[in-house]
């Protein structure tokens, strides 16, 4: 099991208390992941990241695996990975023989041998338009998490916005990772742990102080309560999605007529 989703693990399902003698006291988590994306300036924009203590970084626009190279120093101690289009089983390797904790990439051109390894979480990324047939085959992908993008949505979500994110976190039952462009609000993060997302991802881009006040605010969000009794059932209050009511009304059976 990868570092990347043993974190996961550890917010979605809480920590324990410590034993020993004196009050019980569990380990402070966040209520979402906070990932860092690095899309940009990759030197001085690995070191920003770091710096915040996300809980984990994702380093994209690369243009092959040797420029890895020139980062593992600044992302030394911290899970890390790379993001890119697709993905051959030779650069997934090199990759995680630098040090990459998780993979990022795009359903096309990405080949089964890349996702053959158990040191590196494997995070599909997908349009928000895609197809509900297609969301449904993703469960049965060897991948552990779903990158989606929400780039239209603001600092203060709309519901237009949450029947977008309902669409999808309500028929997968992977790890769910929402990329935005600017923090949402403190309410609007309860509301996306209540529909079922599991981390966002920002880029660097978006400035230290700005990176460091989200991560604050993912700290003092409440405990969960019931709304986050499994992935089969995160989704929006109100809203519940079913493969049965996708499907037309059976026809009623000839023979009823004549009874």
């Amino acid at each position: 099991m990868s570092k990347f989703i043993d974190r996961l693990d550890e917010i979605n399902e809480g920590t324990p208390a410590q034993m020993g003698f004196g009050p019980a006291r569990a380990k402070k988590v966040p209520g979402l992941a906070l990932i860092i994306q690095v899309s940009a300036n990759h030197k001085a924009g690995a070191a920003t990241a770091t710096e915040v203590s996300p809980d984990g970084i994702i380093i994209s626009g690369l243009t092959g695996a040797a420029q890895v190279k020139d980062l593992k120093d600044a992302l030394s101690g911290t899970i890390w990975g790379v993001r890119t289009d697709s993905l051959s089983t030779a650069d997934a390797k090199a990759y995680e023989e630098d040090g990459s904790g998780l993979l990022a990439f795009q359903i096309k051109g990405t080949s089964m041998g890349a996702l053959s390894s158990e040191e590196s979480a494997t995070v599909l990324c997908i349009e928000p338009d895609t197809a509900i047939e297609d969301l449904r085959d993703i469960n049965e992908l060897p991948i552990d998490a779903v990158l989606f993008p929400m780039s239209g949505a603001s600092s203060s979500w709309t519901l237009e916005d949450m029947k977008i994110l309902a669409r999808i976190s309500g028929r997968l039952n992977k790890y769910l990772l929402v990329e935005v462009t600017e923090p949402p609000s403190a309410d609007d993060l309860k509301v996306l742990r209540t529909a079922g997302i599991d981390g966002l991802v920002l880029d660097v881009s978006a400035g230290k102080e700005v990176l460091e006040s989200l991560k604050k605010a993912l700290m003092e969000m409440p405990k969960p309560g019931s709304e986050r009794s499994g992935k089969s059932n995160a989704i929006l209050p109100g809203i519940a999605y079913s493969s049965r009511r996708e499907e037309s009304d059976p026809e009623p059976d000839e023979d009823d007529d004549y009874e």
